[in-house]
């Protein structure tokens, strides 16, 4: 169904507009036929080197090294039918993150950045952050800078691991007390400009003298067992990071896990490293959604698999799989989303959707809407333009939500 005005009056009513938001973000392009949607009846060439598994969600299968999250899908929603006509990386990946199709006149907000904007700061807790740090078009696009995220710069999976910036640099409080003179001569910031730097400059004397939130990005407050759990690896604490962080009071965490371009042996790329690639992947996103259950938070937070577009059904003659825009998966779990959901359908070469096609738009102004965002109100471009915040062609996926 289209939105309409309103439409999420109810949505505030519930009182879902506290609720938190991970975004898992596989850029380079993550194959939706070597994850969530593999062809098992098909050729050789387009089914891959990877066995299909069956998972715990009806019609659903998943490849071998996914098994253990695919022993959780009943509590997912999988979404494998994304069509959408952008197949560059820096077009898709902006159709994806933002919900709009890339124009030359403006850069979209993210998601995270439509969500930052409604938070109040409060005790030096960033409202969005990005591990390490965030693609181009995970940020706020032509809203204030203080909308986009905080980087956090380092590898968390390393044991030297450590947050940019989040000790005082020697000279920020003198910076301070420099900017608290000029207040009181001019009376407050005279600029958008103005009021951004003062709001970093705050926020970043806030997160240096905060225990609290120093706290938060400090993984050795974690158990071995749980560190363990999650994989000593880049993408298991990064998603633990994730976990604490939306703990603490944090509404949007990005993960970013680049690497997902694979034009040459996709299955030696995939199922090869240290740890291989799926079973980093199986390993981190399996216990982020038993960490949330056990811990009570997913009816407070949202989780999102996504990528910016598929890769092609046949393999090319490198053994790798090119960019494929035409069919691309999702998965989704927790506050706001359905569980045991499989939504749309590809055909038996994983080309396009023959059931229940759905654009990018479409995932974003639904997750808007689990979000318990407004979906109907309008933004202002750097101009004075009013710009709606999403897509106005965009289409509610109601079999998504709870």
């Amino acid at each position: 169904m289209p939105f309409i005005p309103g439409l999420l009056e109810a949505a505030y009513a519930a009182g879902r507009t506290g609720r938190h938001l991970i975004v898992v973000w596989m850029d380079g392009g993550m194959s939706h036929l070597d994850t969530l949607d593999p062809k098992p009846s098909a050729g050789a060439d387009i089914r891959g080197p990877l066995e299909a598994v069956r998972s715990s969600l009806d019609g659903a299968m998943v490849t071998e090294p996914l098994s253990g999250l695919g022993k959780l899908l009943d509590r997912c929603c999988v979404v494998r039918s994304i069509t959408s006509p952008e197949g560059n990386h820096d077009r898709g990946s902006h159709y994806m993150l933002t919900g709009r199709r890339p124009s030359p006149l403006l850069t979209f907000p993210s998601l995270g950045s439509l969500v930052a904007r409604t938070v109040q700061p409060s005790s030096g807790v960033p409202a969005y952050v990005a591990i390490p740090e965030a693609h181009e078009y995970a940020r706020q696009g032509y809203l204030p800078a203080r909308f986009g995220p905080f980087d956090v710069g380092g590898d968390p999976g390393r044991p030297d691991f450590s947050v940019r910036d989040l000790d005082p640099s020697p000279g920020l409080e003198s910076t301070l007390s420099a900017v608290e003179m000029l207040r009181a001569i001019q009376g407050g910031p005279r600029s958008k400009d103005e009021a951004s730097r003062e709001f970093f400059l705050g926020q970043a004397q806030a997160i240096s003298t905060s225990r609290h939130v120093q706290d938060l990005f400090d993984l050795n407050k974690e158990r071995p067992e749980i560190r363990q759990a999650y994989g000593r690896h880049r993408l298991g604490q990064s998603c633990l990071l994730a976990r604490r962080l939306v703990e603490g009071g944090v509404r949007v965490v990005l993960v970013r896990d680049q690497g997902w371009d694979h034009h040459v042996n996709i299955g030696q790329a995939l199922t090869y490293g240290f740890p291989p690639r799926l079973t980093a992947m199986n390993q981190a996103l399996s216990e982020l959604i038993l960490d949330l259950e056990r811990r009570g938070l997913s009816e407070k937070v949202t989780l999102l698999l996504a990528t910016e577009f598929g890769r092609t059904p046949r393999l090319n003659p490198s053994g790798g799989r090119d960019h494929w825009s035409r069919a691309s998966s999702c998965l989704l779990f927790g506050a706001g989303i359905r569980r045991g959901q499989l939504i749309g359908e590809t055909d038996d070469r994983g080309e396009e959707p023959v059931f229940q096609p759905v654009s990018p738009a479409d995932v974003f102004a639904t997750l808007l809407r689990a979000m318990g965002l407004p979906a109907d109100e309008r933004l202002q471009s750097p101009d004075g333009r009013p710009v709606p915040v999403i897509d106005p062609h965009a289409t509610l996926i109601e079999d998504m939500l709870a």
